[in-house]
């Protein structure tokens, strides 16, 4: 399988990993390996509340 090497949001520097959406993690802190129209990226994910989630849902919605 590709792999692939990807600039780390939270460490800064280069990381490779198989060539597939996955969940890894550096220094504790969840990221998602994804693919869009600018190539493979890694983006931090970020736990949100439920207070938040609804916030966004009625954004989202209008």
């Amino acid at each position: 399988m590709e792999e692939v090497s990807v600039k780390c949001p939270i460490c800064k520097k280069e990381h490779k990993y198989k060539a597939e959406i996955q969940v890894v993690s550096c220094k504790g802190k969840p990221m998602a390996l994804i693919k869009d129209r600018l190539g493979w990226r890694l983006m931090e994910v970020k736990i949100i509340s439920e207070r938040e989630d609804e916030e966004l849902d009625k954004i989202w919605r209008s």
